[in-house]
């Protein structure tokens, strides 16, 4: 694997410190372990082609060694989270209230919450259908496109899971094309539509 290549996997420029690079790895293998992500076989590629681009720029850069493999086998640690509980202030005055939200926004996100539902279920079809309406109501709102991008990119893997080869390529260039501001989608987004490219 070539170093370019390796820091486009990480997600990171070439200039990127060892930390930096210490860091990426360490979030991409949480995000791609298979013990974590036994329901999707790209996963595991994923994982090893996270290793060998860690390995790569470690040799380079000297960085510091990836943490022992008894540590990488076991699903990670979920970090102490300190609760403060504080006495919530006094209502404010009811004329500096923010009034309820208009039908018309709270239409918008109660339909947004429905995508959000559909694709956890996997039901890709359906939750492209819905958002598809309502970026035809709401064209420029960020959040529609966002979850638009979302929905394309997540029925883009199922294909590509299923071998689907063509569709997936279609649905993965409409994620680039949706939303191109969101670089960590698009950067997921571009690895899985060259393995796309590949395999047609």
């Amino acid at each position: 694997m070539q170093v370019f290549e390796c820091y486009r996997l990480l997600g990171l420029p070439r200039n990127a410190s060892a930390d930096d690079i210490k860091v990426a790895y360490r979030r991409l293998a949480r995000k791609y372990h298979p013990d974590l992500n036994q329901n999707d076989p790209a996963a595991a590629d994923k994982f090893r082609r996270v290793q060998e681009a860690y390995e790569v720029l470690k040799n380079k850069d000297a960085a510091p060694p990836p943490p022992p493999v008894r540590e990488a086998v076991r699903p990670p640690t979920p970090p102490k989270v300190k609760v403060r509980v504080e006495t919530p202030p006094p209502p404010k005055p009811a004329q500096n209230r923010q009034p309820p939200l208009d039908p018309e926004t709270k239409l918008k996100f109660d339909m947004i919450h429905r995508v959000q539902e559909l694709i956890r279920t996997k039901k890709f079809v359906v939750a492209i259908a819905v958002v598809e309406g309502l970026r035809e109501r709401y064209p420029s709102a960020p959040e529609v496109v966002h979850w638009q991008a979302i929905a394309y990119y997540r029925m883009g893997s199922e294909l590509l899971i299923q071998n689907k080869y063509r569709e997936a390529e279609i649905y993965l260039r409409k994620t680039l094309e949706t939303d191109p501001k969101n670089r960590e989608l698009c950067f997921e987004a571009q690895h899985e539509l060259e393995r796309a490219q590949q395999k047609i």
